[in-house]
């Protein structure tokens, strides 16, 4: 067993100023969130010209790449060919968008369209799933879907939408994220602010899938360079009950992270843990949860699976917890036990070739118990539909925690750019935040 990971006082930070901004980082919000509006109005009302700017940019960073690679490539014996395949794919990129006019037009329509084709497509699969699980289809999900596969349509097969209507709809997404920002920056110190449900305006797909890796990234060099960063911040030492957890991993589909939350010391995840109900490259399978204590399965993913895990511990009231342990009851009763390969030999002594399989090695480590839900919500898993998200969503949701998408596709990117938002703002519940970072584990006998 694993040692418990301990905290290095100087990472720590236990202050009610905490949430006390530097200028700096204040003045910075605000200018993202004004260079956010003036891109959307740019975009809205000069699409043509923001068109001609994007272009002329991007021609001028691929120049400039691909006579990079190649003086790299020269310059190192012409030992690495990589720099020279990349360098020849840059330049030769760069005279397609300058000699050929309809090349970015035919880019955008087309790279759009099958974005919405995909959306339609996964949100299609996810009300089938629900119709044939006997779970309550809502009327604004279809028409999101159905909306979705008409632009597909019309953007593939029509000129009806050109490439500066495209821009133009970019543009009101911008402003969107515009007033997201300010009404952010404006939360940060509101005595009033509080938890409610709405709609919330989250970062592109691609952007959000990739951010926790990002902050991994991030992470690992102020580490690997020696500087500070703050493991642990408290804002307010009162006791709580719920936590929520993004896992994010180094390598593979680890980096776009996983998503987990905690109730009263037991974790509680949920995914396509049953391999031999898998199906389609693993992107269904019969929905499985494990239930785990924080104290074991925390220093699990760090020691043993090379994880970092970002925690945020949730302020509840008494009526919350009335309705979490109720939404939970209601998970056992449609649930039944579920047992790995590991348990069903009935010596849980040694792996061997189980170590691949991540439940057996799990309960084997610490004990978590599984579970298959048998009825409703969640009894077939689809990645990007009822997944570990949505899943931990079902208990966030139910006190107000902001994260619906127009998309109807949620990532553990979006939660987690939520949740860096919200902790930062001065009366949101979220009290407290740790990092439990592997590459810290490596350099220090705790984090």
């Amino acid at each position: 067993m694993s040692k418990p990971i301990v905290d290095n006082p100087q990472n720590t930070i236990n202050t009610s100023n905490f949430l006390q901004m530097d200028k700096l980082e204040y003045f910075g919000g605000w200018v993202v969130a004004i260079g956010l509006f003036a891109l959307g109005i740019v975009s809205l009302f000069m699409p043509a010209a923001f068109l001609s700017l994007i272009l002329n940019l991007a021609v001028y960073a691929l120049l400039i790449y691909g006579c990079f690679s190649l003086i790299r490539y020269f310059y190192q014996g012409r030992s690495s060919h990589s720099n020279l395949v990349y360098g020849l794919l840059a330049l030769l990129f760069a005279a397609l968008l300058l000699f050929n006019n309809q090349l970015p037009e035919w880019m955008i329509r087309t790279c759009f369209g099958w974005y919405c084709f995909a959306v339609c497509i996964g949100m299609l699969v996810q009300i089938l799933i629900h119709r044939a699980n006997g779970v309550k289809v809502h009327i604004p999900n279809v028409l999101f879907c159905l909306s979705y596969g008409f632009l597909f349509v019309i953007l593939m097969f029509t000129q009806i939408v050109d490439s500066l209507l495209l821009l133009r709809l970019f543009g009101i997404y911008f402003i969107l994220l515009a007033i997201r920002d300010v009404i952010n920056q404006i939360d940060l110190y509101s005595t009033t602010y509080s938890w409610k449900r709405g709609l919330h305006v989250s970062l592109p797909l691609i952007l959000g899938t990739l951010l926790p890796d990002m902050a991994l990234r991030q992470i690992n060099e102020k580490i690997r360079t020696g500087r500070q960063y703050a493991m642990k911040t408290v804002k307010r030492d009162v006791p709580a009950k719920l936590k929520c957890i993004v896992h994010i991993g180094a390598e593979g589909f680890q980096k776009v992270g996983h998503f987990t939350f905690s109730w009263k010391g037991l974790v509680y995840s949920y995914g396509n843990y049953d391999k031999n109900s898998e199906r389609f490259f693993s992107m269904f399978g019969d929905g499985v949860y494990f239930t785990v204590p924080e104290e074991l399965y925390f220093p699990n993913l760090v020691k043993y699976e090379h994880n970092t895990l970002f925690e945020y511990t949730i302020q509840t009231t008494p009526e919350q917890d009335e309705q979490i342990e109720q939404m939970l009851e209601d998970l056992k009763n449609r649930s039944i036990r579920w047992y790995c390969d590991l348990e069903k030999t009935g010596t849980a002594t040694k792996l061997g070739a189980m170590e691949s399989d991540y439940p057996c090695r799990l309960h084997y480590r610490t004990g978590a118990k599984y579970y298959k839900i048998k009825s409703g919500m969640f009894k077939t898993y689809w990645v990007v539909g009822d997944n570990c998200v949505l899943f931990s969503d079902v208990i966030l949701g139910s006190i107000g925690a902001d994260v619906l998408s127009l998309r109807g596709i949620v990532t553990p990117g979006s939660y987690f750019d939520y949740l860096e938002q919200e902790y930062v703002k001065e009366n949101s519940p979220i009290i407290e935040r740790r990092v439990h970072s592997w590459a810290a584990s490596q350099v220090s006998d705790g984090i």
